[in-house]
């Protein structure tokens, strides 16, 4: 009974230490900060922000470190908001600023029709 006893004890051990250090000689490679940026979206970012937010006024972090996170956050958005800006641009094949100015002279004629009042 007692060789039975052994024999499961080092059994478990064996498998705790195999869970324990398999990690450490793993060969997978950790993904970059670029990779994770990547999968960002801008919704997530406007949740970390809230969430920031609610955290400072909670008290739960100083001003300095808030203030710091949010700008990071911001450009984090903002960059994204490029990125889907081009990415529509691109899409669409037509400039924004072109559309702008056909909706300019689209107001220009409709004030022109009235008398400009």
């Amino acid at each position: 009974m007692d060789y039975i006893f052994l024999f499961l004890c080092s059994i478990i051990i064996l498998t705790c230490f195999y869970f324990v250090a398999a990690p450490f000689f793993s060969k997978e490679e950790v993904s970059s900060d670029n990779s994770i940026r990547e999968e960002v979206s801008l919704e997530s970012v406007y949740r970390a922000v809230n969430e920031l937010e609610m955290d400072f006024l909670m008290m739960k972090m100083e001003e300095k470190d808030y203030l710091q996170l949010k700008e990071q956050y911001q450009l984090l958005a903002a960059n994204l908001m490029k990125k889907g800006h081009q990415h529509t641009k691109k899409k669409s094949g037509f400039d924004d600023s072109a559309q702008a100015e056909l909706e300019i002279m689209k107001e220009l004629q409709i004030l022109r029709k009235f008398g400009g009042r």
